[in-house]
């Protein structure tokens, strides 16, 4: 009922229904020994199947999901307690008539018989059509999709997921057929950015000044067409690092990586992040980079992902690292450059002299305004790397230099309905996935690609950044068998008639 009334969108009586059938089944032993202790084990595994999933409608208007599973493990009492407090809402009071209908449900124990011909009758028609509903699942392989509550199925998902990404920790880079087209000395940076909704950036629009920076730069081409398939940093970074896309996708130990393209050319390979290494949500990420030649984790002082986003690590320290990597001599590279960005806490993203915005007033306007203040620091901080490479390329004008800056996934900062975040119940807010993508070149690779490719054409198409893999690898200038130029932005035959499928299953 609770359910019902927060989002008909993603309620189903199909849960209801399951609920239904698995207490049947959880009867079984009951009804066929009479024993009180078999009934209050079934009535006490559904109570608690029932609080997890109440609780997370309550909180997240939505039945709870593996992706919550992941958050909540990274999560200690402090970062409880403030997402708690953001989340307070009265619905939370439902917990009393719930807790007080599981304590009459214990104390009036029904007798269930299955002693008259009409009990039998009845017992053995539900046990059937329990029994049929089952073995057409399992016969059509969609047991755990269609068979499984909520709250167990997120569980199996989770394990499966976890089990997945632990794979990566053993995967090796593969020998693949991979050569460069050109002689001539390249550099591309890839700046990848986090939770930056390209809504709130005045570049693209935006009624406040927050990206003055790049507005006032010549020197960049800015696509304001782009999304991101999904609507979280782990599941986006493993599809535009790998040749994973939103429609095809292959056990993570299995598929191609990127690292596996560059370390069977001449590329050396770069990782520098100011996210942290630690925690389950960013194992899965650090496992696949650490096939990278150079790491480097500038944040490393927080004892769990989460709370590594309440601690002020600004992305300015970056930039010695990122200068290190230019100052090394190889003379094809690769250097990855992961941004904390936007991510929340807000306020805790920009130094003070970046409060441009009021961090006062009611819950929304200060969420609004830190938000702004992050995208203002983010600015400055995209800017300065731009500026880096303009005067490397300055300095070393045979050096083709491209950089790409891009966020992972946008923020729903209130822009779409009553919630901040990039959490969503249903289907994805536009929010969530429209992200900016902007692209700088060093004169020389200006020139070499508008020869080929006419990249101006292409401002306002269609992208969505899981086929990033393929991008990257074109402007590698690396030639191997999985580089398919139809998914590539800035190749010529870039096909812009892919629908772009989301996550949730809806066409963006």
């Amino acid at each position: 009922m609770v359910g019902l009334a927060l989002n008909r969108d993603v309620f189903t009586f199909r849960s209801v229904l399951l609920l239904l059938m698995w207490t049947v089944v959880l009867l079984i032993p009951f009804v066929l020994t009479q024993k009180k202790c078999l009934y209050v084990t079934a009535a006490s595994l559904l109570f608690v199947d029932g609080f997890i999933n109440l609780f997370h409608w309550i909180l997240l208007k939505c039945p709870l999901n593996a992706s919550s599973i992941f958050v909540f493990l990274n999560t200690n009492f402090s970062e409880a307690s403030e997402f708690m407090t953001i989340k307070m809402t009265p619905l939370l009071l439902m917990f009393i008539p719930y807790i007080a209908l599981f304590v009459i449900t214990l104390k009036r124990i029904p007798k269930l018989s299955f002693r008259s011909t009409g009990e039998i009758v009845v017992w053995l028609a539900l046990w059937l059509s329990v029994a049929l509903f089952f073995t057409d699942n399992i016969v059509h392989k969609r047991f755990l999709r269609l068979a499984v509550p909520d709250v167990e199925r997120a569980v199996i998902s989770f394990f499966k997921e976890s089990e997945e990404y632990s794979k990566l920790k053993d995967h090796t880079l593969r020998p693949l057929d991979a050569k460069l087209t050109t002689d001539d000395p390249t550099l591309v940076v890839v700046v990848i950015g986090e939770s930056c909704n390209r809504n709130h950036m005045s570049l693209y629009g935006y009624g406040r000044a927050t990206t003055p920076r790049l507005q006032a730069r010549q020197d960049i081409l800015v696509f304001d067409n782009v999304v991101s398939a999904n609507s979280n940093t782990l599941y986006s970074v493993m599809n535009f690092l790998t040749e994973n896309n939103i429609e095809h996708h292959r056990p993570l130990d299995s598929c191609i990586h990127i690292f596996d393209v560059l370390h069977s050319s001449p590329y050396r390979s770069y990782w520098i992040s100011n996210q942290a290494p630690i925690g389950l949500w960013e194992n899965g990420v650090t496992n696949l980079v650490q096939s990278a030649d150079v790491k480097r984790f500038v944040n490393v002082t927080s004892n769990s992902s989460m709370e590594s986003t309440q601690i002020a690590s600004f992305d300015q320290r970056l930039f010695a690292p990122l200068q290190t990597s230019l100052n090394d001599e190889r003379k094809h590279k690769v250097v990855f450059v992961h941004l904390l960005g936007c991510h929340t806490q807000y306020n805790k993203r920009y130094p003070n002299e970046f409060g441009l915005f009021e961090d006062k007033g009611d819950r929304r306007t200060r969420a609004i305004n830190t938000y702004d203040n992050s995208v203002y620091y983010n600015d400055f901080v995209v800017d300065s790397i731009f500026s880096m490479l303009r005067t490397y390329s300055l300095v070393h004008p045979d050096v083709r230099v491209s950089a790409l800056y891009f966020s992972d996934h946008g923020e729903n900062v209130y822009d779409e309905g009553d919630n901040c975040g990039h959490n969503y119940s249903g289907s994805i807010p536009k929010s969530n996935v429209e992200i900016p993508f902007v692209l700088w070149l060093s004169p020389s690779q200006m020139k070499y690609l508008e020869a080929r490719h006419s990249l101006v054409d292409r401002l306002h198409a269609p992208y969505m950044i899981d086929d990033l893999f393929h991008t990257l690898i074109d402007l590698s200038d690396i030639a191997t068998p999985c580089f398919d130029k139809s998914r590539s932005f800035i190749n010529s035959d870039y096909d812009a008639t892919r629908p772009r499928i989301l996550e949730d299953g809806n066409l963006y």
